[in-house]
């Protein structure tokens, strides 16, 4: 993986990858060698209160429970799938609109190694779906210039909230939810 602060991320004008450290505002098209964002921070606890009525590690809002992998809990998408699964949850899917900014002020909190969080969004047959029995993929809000077709699988950036297409075999964080 890269240290900690930077993404990899495709450049369709340059037709290749380019490197971002969100901490330093540097750009590269080469990989770092290391980090010059220092190491990454310990996991945030959870209170009662933010727990709710959901088990230990998850916190509750929106009549959810949502679990944030660890900072190094990273995942292609079917590894999110099967580690939700894993944990009694599903990979998120937004009930609301509001849910994916939520989140990011959430993970402004918690800090997660990657720069975006799998949801379970995917492409089929030409058309995006959040999976089976979920709301019709409607109205969404997607970073600016997506998608572009580098990938099948829907990640939120973590630093706006919007939605980014990705390849599905990427390795990020990613967040399970559930009902209480």
């Amino acid at each position: 993986g890269l240290p900690y602060g930077w993404e990899k991320k495709f450049d369709g004008k340059m037709n290749g990858f380019i490197y971002i450290n969100h901490v330093t505002g540097e750009t590269r098209t080469s990989p770092p060698t290391h980090g010059s964002s220092g190491t990454g921070p310990a996991p945030v606890q959870i209170s009662a209160r933010e727990q709710g009525s959901c088990k230990p590690g998850w916190g509750y809002a929106f009549n959810f429970c949502y679990y944030i992998s660890a900072f190094a809990d990273i995942q292609s998408h079917s590894g999110a799938q099967a580690a939700c699964k894993t944990q009694g949850g599903e990979l998120f899917w937004p009930q609301f609109v509001f849910e994916s900014f939520f989140l990011k002020k959430t993970l402004n909190k918690v800090k997660i190694s990657t720069h975006f969080f799998w949801t379970n969004g995917e492409k089929h047959s030409g058309k995006w779906d959040w999976g089976t029995g979920h709301p019709a993929f409607s109205n969404p809000k997607w970073s600016a210039g997506q998608p572009d077709g580098s990938g099948t699988c829907l990640a939120v950036y973590a630093h706006t909230g919007f939605l980014d297409n990705q390849p599905c075999e990427t390795q990020y964080n990613y967040v399970c939810k559930t009902k209480p």
